[in-house]
């Protein structure tokens, strides 16, 4: 969990300034209407800061690649919560056992056909593969292959997670034959709807994929091919769209507004939520009034609006709307720095003083956040530093707080298991929370859905209620492209490293 949350925190980081929310573009981006193009045609040029080291999609964080070539049972809509068909056409699920029935007709790049033992492999893959994926199979106790086209995964307890981590790059299929022989970090073989060309390509520069013919989608496929190019400068990349080189590239907010003044299309997506990480509530963050003054007092808006261009959105707790533990009566806390300061007050106003871990390039929100304390009269001491060096201290345990992101858009059952947990990866003070382990004891206990589902929405409350998670809001994602060269480009919320290639339209 750590790993894919930092490497997709990383990916987002590594171009500086990304905007938040879904708004201000011309463009169709996530939550847009997804078209049936149909008909590969064309050469998408896709300039990228994401670099690809190999194809294994356990533990590199190459979402850019992977989902060129591979593909998994389920996939997320644009609004990344709501479940599409893929591999799997369609599943059930209970606190006992999770069925799916397999799409029939579809084979390998390598020519393996896939069926349910193919399921089976990777599953097993998954769960005895050390990484970040493997706690998805925590509650698994048996995978089946019923038959060629249906798979039962029997569980001990109920596995909340289960289905968006099946959606996630770290639960794609690959070819078992590929597996067995050992070139699929290499020479990948998934079903994707394109297949990798490697005598085309150059290691570390140009990755280039063409149309697999034996799709069994091909109305939904827009580019025939599509060639990623790896530029980390984010000047360099926008130059190389300017000079025809690329026909979409991932930028940041300036380059963005640049982009659409010079004639070019634009689009920006929520990726990760950022919010206010008190990593210590077992000290500096003690008081419960404390924590609750220190989120009235913070105000995201104006990280959004210094750091952001102006477009966002601010939320009021982790989960978003559709996903499991959203809770509609919780309304988090508002920016009130009246209210703060009269919580301050009921304190005594004591005297607050802890260091806050920050980078370069996030500067104006740390400033931005100094400066809300100071309000409040607690003293913040920021510690900037390069991101490499935040990356590798922020979660150590030597700093109280951090703004970042917390866990990947798993589900609630990973928030809890990394942000709350006494031995999660995202609780370096290694505070205990008794009282949201017993109401996560019952949610895994539960017999039925509903009653599991009104046990995460009561532990989304708990937390809320003490004030542990506040200041919530979008990172978001840009791209500049050249509209009389492609169309339709549409992202997943939460996915901070590429759009939907197949929805893609290539012009002419």
């Amino acid at each position: 969990m750590t790993r894919r949350l930092l490497r997709a925190v990383a990916a987002s980081c590594l171009v500086a300034g990304f905007v938040t929310a879904c708004s201000g573009s011309d463009a169709d981006t996530s939550g847009g209407t997804e078209v049936a193009s149909g008909d590969a045609h064309g050469t998408l040029r896709f300039g990228t800061n994401q670099k690809l080291e190999d194809w294994e999609p356990l533990t590199k964080a190459n979402e850019t690649y992977v989902s060129l070539v591979y593909e998994g049972l389920v996939a997320l809509a644009p609004d990344g919560v709501t479940f599409q068909p893929r591999l799997a056409e369609s599943w059930t699920q209970d606190n006992s056992k999770i069925e799916f029935t397999l799409r029939q007709g579809v084979t390998f790049h390598d020519g393996t056909p896939f069926n349910a033992e193919a399921v089976v492999t990777n599953l097993k893959r998954i769960k005895d593969t050390p990484s970040e994926w493997q706690t998805m199979m925590d509650t698994v106790k048996d995978i089946t292959a019923v038959d060629d086209h249906h798979v039962r995964i029997t569980l001990n307890r109920a596995a909340p997670s289960f289905l968006r981590n099946a959606a996630q790059r770290g639960a794609v299929m690959i070819s078992p034959k590929a597996l067995a022989d050992g070139t699929w970090k290499t020479q990948p073989s998934g079903t994707g709807p394109w297949k990798f060309q490697g005598d085309q390509s150059v290691p570390g520069f140009k990755t280039v994929v063409t149309y697999n013919d034996k799709y069994y989608a091909p109305q939904e496929v827009g580019p025939h091919r599509i060639e990623l190019s790896y530029i980390n400068d984010p000047d360099s990349l926008y130059n190389s769209l300017r000079s025809g080189q690329m026909d979409i590239v991932w930028t940041n907010a300036t380059l963005a507004k640049r982009a659409k003044a010079d004639g070019f299309a634009t689009g920006s997506f929520p990726s990760v939520m950022w919010h206010l990480l008190m990593l210590d509530t077992d000290k500096t963050f003690k008081e419960p009034k404390l924590r609750q003054a220190i989120c009235s007092a913070i105000n995201p808006q104006d990280f959004i609006d210094a750091q952001l261009g102006g477009e966002g959105e601010v939320h009021y707790q982790r989960l978003r709307q559709g996903e499991e533990g959203y809770n509609p009566d919780v309304k988090g806390y508002p920016y009130d720095p009246a209210k703060a300061k009269a919580l301050m007050a009921e304190l005594g106003n004591p005297k607050v003083q802890f260091s806050f871990a920050s980078f370069d390039s996030q500067r104006p929100v740390a400033e931005l956040f100094r400066s809300q304390m100071a309000q409040i009269g607690i003293d913040v001491k920021v510690d900037l530093m390069t991101f490499a060096q935040f990356y590798s201290t922020f979660n150590s345990g030597k700093y109280p707080a951090a703004i970042l992101s917390d866990s990947a858009d798993t589900g609630v059952y990973d928030y809890y298991r990394y942000r709350y947990l006494k031995d999660g990866a995202g609780n370096p003070f290694h505070t205990a929370h008794p009282d949201l382990d017993a109401t996560v004891e019952k949610a895994l206990d539960a017999t039925d859905r509903e009653a599991e589902s009104a046990e995460w929405r009561t532990l989304v409350k708990q937390i809320d209620d003490q004030a542990l998670d506040c200041g919530f809001f979008d990172y978001t994602g840009f791209w500049a492209y050249d509209p009389k060269k492609i169309e339709n480009v549409v992202s997943t919320v939460g996915n901070v490293a590429t759009f939907r290639y197949r929805e893609a339209k290539v012009r002419g």
